[in-house]
């Protein structure tokens, strides 16, 4: 029997406005080994989300309770808001067989690698901070004090662009969708996370550690 291998995590950053859910909808929906983590916030939803597909929109005070009892693998304080990442969430999903989409931001990121946790990291550029300001603006779900704040955050963001593995600019959504498909399909073929296939190559080949 082919050993089954764990989920490979990917955690996917980019500064608000940059496109990151689009992308990330679009690679759930034609990639079936691939499934994302809902994470939690106590921000309100925007007109075209919907709680337990987008986030589980919850209040300040459930949210303080889940990080009493230790629930989340990550989180933190973004533009007045919480975000956490639930711990059992990741793990149901890997230990499934699953790959597993972690959509946070730079600075959950950097916990998530303090920590030491396995993934690949990935970081979405825009094509500028002008067609930035362009796709903040055109969701008119802010006011412009929020994309002036969500601008200056932006601009710390992206001077992390260091700490990830990958680096891609989102000029255009389906060129996007085909460079992230390519980096997943490269990471499963990675020397240590190949599985073997047949009882003779288990005898020569062992699955490796990360």
């Amino acid at each position: 029997m082919q050993l089954k291998r764990e989920g490979i995590p990917y955690i996917i950053s980019a500064p608000s406005g940059t496109g990151k859910s689009t992308v990330c909808q679009i690679l759930l929906e034609r990639l079936a080994n691939l499934k994302i983590s809902i994470s939690h916030t106590t921000r309100p939803p925007r007109p075209t989300e919907a709680h337990g597909k987008d986030y589980y929109f919850v209040s300040e005070e459930e949210f303080n309770q889940k990080i009493k009892t230790n629930a989340f693998l990550e989180w933190a304080k973004v533009h007045n808001e919480y975000y956490g990442t639930s711990k059992h969430s990741i793990e149901k999903i890997q230990n499934d067989g699953y790959d597993v989409i972690i959509e946070i931001d730079v600075q959950g990121a950097e916990i998530l690698r303090k920590m030491g946790f396995q993934g690949v990291y990935i970081f979405l550029l825009p094509p500028s901070l002008k067609e930035l300001k362009n796709r903040l603006t055109k969701r008119s779900t802010e006011t412009a004090e929020k994309i002036k704040q969500r601008m200056e955050v932006a601009e710390k963001e992206i001077a992390e662009y260091k700490n990830y593995f990958y680096i891609v600019t989102n000029f255009e959504v389906e060129d996007t969708v085909g460079k992230l498909s390519a980096i997943m399909q490269a990471e499963k073929q990675k020397m240590f996370r190949y599985v073997p296939t047949s009882p003779d190559l288990e005898t020569i080949i062992t699955p490796q550690d990360t």
